[in-house]
Parts: C-alpha cells; structure tokens; sequence
C-alpha cells in the first residue's frame, strides 16, 4: 500500500457562525485529509497565517475589519486564496480576482457540499501558477545570461575601439622615421588581419575598398582580388541606404558606435553587423576604418526569445479561456438536449434548437483547438479520411464564405487515411476559410483539394522543411489579395493580423499552425501580392501499404542530359536550387530574373531546348514570354512553374489549356523526369 496523503491545512475566514459550520459540514467526509481552522476577521485570519503555514485560504468577501482581497493582498504568495460571497455579482467577482484570488464562490448549499472540489481544483490551479513561476524565473535567468554576454561584448567593442586610436597614432607616427613606419606598418597589418572581427578600410568619398582582413573574407565569401578596387555597394555588401545612414551619423558625431545593419553575403546569406567607424589618416589621406561584429546568431536568439514568449503568454490566455468557455458550453448543450426532448419532431422550433447544438459543438471543436495550441488539451485523434472531413465540413464551408466566392473540391480518387482528431482538421478549414473570405472581399474563387504526397530525402534536402514519409495532402487556395513575403513569414505568429482593429484577433492561422503540428505534419505558405494564396497542409498518411504494392516496379527514368535549359525564376532561392539540380545531371543552364530577361535571352541563344519559367513574375509575366518566344519560335519547349494550384492559374487566364506546368516545391526527380520527357518530344 502507498503512503498516505498529507492531511491539507484549511483556513477559514467567515464571520457568520452559521455559514462556517456549512463549510465544516462540506468537509465531513473527508476530515481525514483536511485539518480546518476558523478565524472571524481579517485580523484574526492575518495572525494565523503569519504564524502558520496554511495550504489554502476560505474567506468571506465582507468581514467586519474589512474585505476578503484585503487578506489576498496581505498573504500574497503565502496561500492560495478562495474569495466566498453570499451575493454574488459580475463587479465583486472582477474585484476579487483583481486582488489576486485564486478562485470566486458564491455560497450556495450545492457550493457548501462541493468545497473539497473546489479546494482541490483551487490547488491545482495553485501549482499551475507556481509552475507558470518557475517558468518565468527560467526565462529571467536566461536574459540575465544574455544581457551579460552582451556587457561582454560591449566590454570587447571598447578594446576594439581602444585599439583603433592605437592604429591611428601609429599611422600619424610614421612620419618620424621611416624605420618607425616600416614597424608601424608591419604590427598595423598583423591586428588588422588577424583581428577576430571584420575589419575594412575604404575611401571616404566613394567607398572604394582599399584593403579588407581574413575575417571579412571568410564571412563574405568574397575573395581579396574580388572586392579591392570595388564599392560595398556594388557588391551587394551593404545597402547604398545603409552607408548613406552610417556617413551621416559620422559626420554628426565624429565616431559611429553600435550601428546594426544588413550584409549580403556573396552565396546569398543574409546577416548581421554590428559597425563601429571612424575616420583615419593613410599616406596623408583620410580613410575610413569600420570594424564589425557579426550579430547574425544573437539576433536570431532574441527572436526566438522574443517568440517563445509570446507563444507562452497565448497558450496561457487560450488555455484559460478554453475551459472557462467549455464550462458555458456544457449548459447551452444540455438545455439543447432537454428542449429536443420536449419539442415534437414536426415543430419548426426543433429545427431552431438543432441549430444551436450543432453550433455548440462546433464551439466545443474550437476550445479544443484552442486547448491543442496551448498544450492544455488532447488531440483526439482516430484513423479518418481526409476525403470525407472534406465532404461532411463543405456545407458549413460554403456558409462561412459567402455567396459570392465559389468554392469548388477536388479529392483523390481513393480514400485518404490519417490519425488526425477530425474537429480539429475541421477547424483547420474554417479558420482558412474565413482567411479566404477575409482575402477576397470582392468575391472571388476558394479550392480545396487533397491527394496522396510521398516526400522522399531528396525532396527535404532541396526545400528544406518536412520529413521522408507517406503524406496525406490537403491543399486550399485562395484568389485574394495574397501576401508579401514579410507578410508570410508572420502569419503563424500568435497576434498578428493585417486586418483593422476589431476585425481579428490575430489567432486563426496560429491556431491552424498549433493544430497541424500537434499532429506531427507541417504546413507550407505560397503567396504573392494580387495572385492569391496557396496553404498547403502535410499530414502523416496511414494504410499505404496497398498503394506502394500496386502492379510491378517502374523502370528507372532517364534522367541525365546534355541540352541547354533556360531557366526564368524572379526567386533567387529558387533559381539557385532548380539550376544545381539541373546541373547536377548534365545540363548547360542559362539564367533570367525576369520574364523579358528571358525573351532576351532565348533571342540571343538559339540553341536553347527548352524553356522552364515562372508564372508570376516582375516585368513581364511567363505567359506573356512565352508569347514573344513563340513569336520567334512556334515550336519552342516551354514548362511552367507556380507555387498556385492550376485551378487559380487557369482562373486567372495565366495559363492556356494544354500547357506544361509542375507545382512548387517540386520534387527533384518529378522536375527531372518532366524536363527530359518534354525535351524527348519530336
């Protein structure tokens, strides 16, 4: 047998006679665990728990020495506080938790019977707080962390700048003698290169770079030929903007200090300097000397502070919110239940009552999203078919849309299995649906799609995101206003909204987010300001079994080639990742950014098989390229690329019927097999 539970201590504060003996008679049985005490005001409840430790703390909202939040406010972090009303209303229960209770009652006989629950619920709350405490303290301790390495660094930056005035007077030193300059220059050279941060010294007029150090080499991936004789602007190195600011500030203050600006790198990264400048004197001419520290990884540390908090104080709000709201739900669903019993079953009211059910428990699906997102909740998931989620959810769908957007479904031809908690993938579609709606409110067309998606190595390693496996894929688009990319890359974040006050909470697309990973899949964004969005849900597939046995093994596609491809991509990213797997099997590749770089381009190389090009691009679009490169060439090979579906490229007339297209993010070997099947054709 297990030890015995230790006997809980209970303070009650209750002036009236007659109601704490109901609080003791709520204890009666059960006066093995609780140990009660009885104090008739605040002054005598104040010496108890000064002398005593108490677990939890009964008392009266009016005592005649004062009021129940008073004792809250007295013995905060002592106990836990219940605050206890004979009249309860909306103001004395808002004044109650203000003061700090951990709970609100109003004295009833049902309430008298039920004070060990509501001791226990009380103390669980208690600890949740405690936790929530703990947590906090965790996170203080982590910014001190970080506020002292940052007193380090800026300890360091002092040495740096101290070492530059040291340069400086060595460099003003060398007109003493030419042995001293020779020694000046020599101990100048040695810091300078091998100085641990980015050191360069450039012209002050136009910034041409006159000498750089290994650092800057090894974070810029430019070589020493590359970048002497050249501007950091015409680089790429830094914005013109950037250097315009950071000459400003130098010439107002003589020194600049701490300036944070955005450095490209030669292979496309993206990172973060920390510049301090100032103003030296080289062969009798001056120069500027900027020393930077490279910030990119701390930068990414704060963010990922800065969001793990915010994640935190959501789940804590939906949390509460969740199951307070689940409490309301319970009393609208059971009186629903009882009036269905009482209405026959003709009665045009019954329709009404039925109604508001089913609105309950779309309700009740809500705060167990909401639950899922805060970790508070379950995930009550079951073997379902995607396909039929689709089907029992479209009618709702449509309502919540609107007449004008035309919703249309295209669902694989075979059952689609998932463990999933259908409610919530239920709740995944409306919460994307009133995006949708929100994103087209002069109309317009939603598609929601599902098929099967196998994701191999490969795939992950070219796009970067979700894991090998057999997928579930849901696919829901939108023609709306569509995002830029700073947009998208916000959407998930728990409070953002585009919308104008009071149009949104901010929570939709976090709780979509929230939903989809607690079922261990991942969602991929593809947008685009004027074009529409395109959400792209990947939940872990069950029963594929049957799908992988079906008929003999294909025969290996030939995938290798010679021809030269001409490759129209305005994302650099993406040009990049297409160009090395094309590459990678044989083929001579041949850039465009744009869609009349690309017709440029087809003009000026004749050799060119085939022609692979974004839809949406800046200039000229790729259906209108491909009509001037037609127009030189009626039997030109073109495939298109677009991260919509074909539904909203059609919808839009961006594509003609017949036309080669392969969806973003695409799989290396499907790309492969299409561009060798394309230019195989006579």
């Amino acid at each position: 047998m297990g030890s015995a539970c230790p006997v809980k201590k209970v303070l009650i504060v209750e002036d009236d006679d007659s109601h704490a003996e109901l609080i003791r008679r709520g204890f009666s049985e059960c006066t093995d665990q609780y140990e009660l005490t009885v104090a008739g005001s605040l002054q005598e409840a104040l010496v108890h728990v000064r002398t005593r430790d108490y677990d939890i703390v009964l008392t009266d909202y009016l005592l005649p020495d004062g009021k129940g939040g008073d004792l809250v406010t007295l013995s905060a972090d002592i106990a836990p506080v219940v605050v206890m009303t004979s009249h309860g209303n909306e103001q004395v229960a808002v004044e109650a938790m203000k003061s700090g209770a951990i709970d609100y009652v109003v004295k009833m006989p049902e309430v008298f019977d039920a004070m060990p629950r509501i001791v226990e619920r009380a103390l669980r709350e208690w600890d949740h707080i405690l936790e929530h405490r703990r947590a906090e303290e965790a996170l203080r301790v982590q910014s001190n962390r970080l506020e002292h390495e940052v007193a380090e660094r800026e300890m360091a930056q002092e040495a740096l700048q101290e070492q530059a005035l040291l340069l400086k007077k060595e460099i003003a030193e060398r007109k003493l003698a030419q042995e001293t300059l020779r020694l000046s220059e020599e101990k100048f050279h040695k810091a300078f290169d091998s100085a641990p941060l980015i050191m360069v010294i450039t012209d002050m007029d136009d910034g041409v770079f006159i000498d750089v150090n290994r650092k800057f080499v090894d974070l810029s991936g430019y070589s020493r030929d590359e970048v002497l004789g050249k501007t950091s602007t015409s680089l790429g190195w830094i914005d013109a903007a950037d250097r315009a600011a950071l000459l400003d500030k130098l010439n107002q203050e003589g020194i600049v200090t701490g300036y944070v600006v955005t450095l490209h790198a030669k292979d496309g990264r993206v990172l973060k300097g920390e510049y301090y400048c100032e103003r030296i004197v080289v062969d009798g001419s001056e120069r500027l000397l900027a020393i930077a520290l490279d910030i990119t990884e701390r930068v990414k540390l704060e963010e990922q502070l800065r969001h793990s908090q915010k994640l935190e104080a959501v789940g804590i709000l939906a949390g509460g919110v969740a199951h307070d709201f689940n409490n309301i739900l319970t009393v609208i669903g059971g009186y629903c239940e009882l009036l269905k019993l009482d209405i026959d079953e003709g009665s045009p009211v019954r329709d009404k009552v039925l109604q508001i059910s089913a609105a309950a428990d779309r309700a009740a699906n809500l705060t167990r999203s909401l639950l899922a997102f805060s970790r508070k909740g379950e995930v009550k998931a079951a073997p379902a078919n995607l396909n039929e989620i689709v089907k029992g959810v479209e009618k709702f769908l449509q309502r919540i849309i609107g007449e004008d957007i035309t919703l249309t479904t295209s669902l694989a031809e075979e059952p689609l299995w998932a463990v999933v908690d259908t409610g919530q993938i239920e709740q995944v579609l409306m919460n994307l649906g009133a995006n949708a709606r929100d994103a087209m409110p002069k109309g317009g067309r939603l598609m929601v799609q599902t098929e099967y998606h196998e994701i191999d190595e490969a795939f992950v390693h070219a796009h970067g995101f979700g894991e090998p496996g057999h997928y579930a894929l849901l696919t829901i688009s939108d023609t709306g206003e569509g995002m830029d990319e700073t947009t998208r890359k916000k959407i998930f974040d728990p409070f953002f909204t585009t919308k104008v006050v009071g149009k949104g909470t901010g929570l939709g697309l976090a709780i979509v987010y929230g939903i989809i990973t607690q079922h261990r899949g991942f969602v991929n964004v593809y947008s685009e300001p004027g074009i529409g969005s395109t959400f792209r849900i990947y939940l872990p597939a069950i029963g594929t079994e049957k799908r992988e046995k079906k008929g003999p093994p294909a025969p290996e596609p030939v995938m290798q080639g010679t021809e030269t491809i001409l490759v129209a991509e305005d994302d650099l990213h993406v040009l990049d990742l297409v160009s090395s797997i094309l590459q990678q099997f044989g083929y001579t590749i041949i850039h465009a950014a744009n869609g009349l770089e690309a017709v440029q381009k087809f003009k000026e190389n004749p050799q060119i098989g085939l022609v692979l090009m974004d839809i949406i691009m800046p200039v000229m679009n790729g259906k209108e390229a491909a009509e001037h490169i037609r127009g030189m060439s009626p039997d030109a090979k073109i495939l298109f690329t677009s991260g919509y579906t074909a539904d909203i490229i059609r919808s839009r007339s961006d594509l003609d019927e017949g036309a080669e297209l392969v969806m973003k993010p695409v799989k290396p070997a499907v790309l492969l097999t299409k561009v060798r099947d394309m230019l195989d054709r006579p």
